[in-house]
């Protein structure tokens, strides 16, 4: 009677074990499933808070908008272009291209040969804040010597030029690198996106990339 009193006992242990075994694997997963809505949640946040839908594929955005997609544009292949009110492009920066200088209106990594994650990093704050993204003005030209590309970036950087206080229309483009040559590209066209568009079926070996094009809308009176 004894061991059939032990043997209900020892059994009700495993109950209450595998119990709390199933409670916390559910609990488990639970947090985590929180913890992935949360971390999506915040990078909608990032991507599109302040903006104003237009009715069609573009909307309007503002600095808040711009400045994370520009950080994004080494890492994530992006071609980022801009134009001012009327349609033409804005100058970012200048590159030597056949021993001339060479206006620029885009951000581009395949047009860019940076020695790294810390070069295109430091290159991105080099071109939104100029000298003010390093401690003294000499290290900001010293930078600017380093780049193997021929370009000369802007001393006031465009944040402050080009970005602040200014709302832009935002269009979208895809295009295969493999199948299009980009100096067949109309990069003063606003309707840029139209040029990217891949109407074949997508291929894993090719390489994707996005093209986003901002054009500065008229400031109101």
């Amino acid at each position: 009677m004894e061991n059939a009193a032990e043997a209900l006992k020892m059994a009700a242990a495993v109950l209450v074990f595998i119990t709390a075994l199933a409670v916390g694997i559910s609990s488990f997963s639970l947090a985590r499933q929180t913890s992935d809505m949360l971390i999506a949640y915040a990078d909608r946040e990032t991507v599109t808070q302040y903006t104003q839908g237009t009715g069609d594929t573009t909307r309007i955005v503002g600095i808040e908008t711009i400045v994370p997609t520009i950080y994004r544009a080494f890492k994530e292949n992006y071609k980022i272009l801009f134009y001012n009110s009327n349609g033409d492009p804005i100058k970012l920066y200048t590159k030597i291209e056949d021993g001339a200088p060479v206006d620029v209106n885009y951000i581009d990594m395949e047009g860019i040969v940076l020695g790294g994650d810390t070069q295109q990093d430091n290159f991105i704050m080099a071109l939104l804040y100029g000298t003010d993204a390093f401690e003294n003005p000499t290290e900001f030209n010293d930078f600017v010597n380093s780049l193997n590309s021929g370009i000369n970036l802007n001393s006031d950087g465009i944040y402050d030029k080009i970005l602040k206080g200014n709302t832009f229309e935002e269009k979208f483009g895809v295009y295969y690198q493999e199948e299009v040559d980009p100096t067949d590209l109309d990069t003063d066209d606003t309707d840029i996106s139209d040029q990217y568009e891949d109407t074949e079926a997508p291929d894993t070996d090719k390489i994707k990339k996005r093209v986003i094009s901002y054009q500065q809308r008229p400031q109101q009176p």
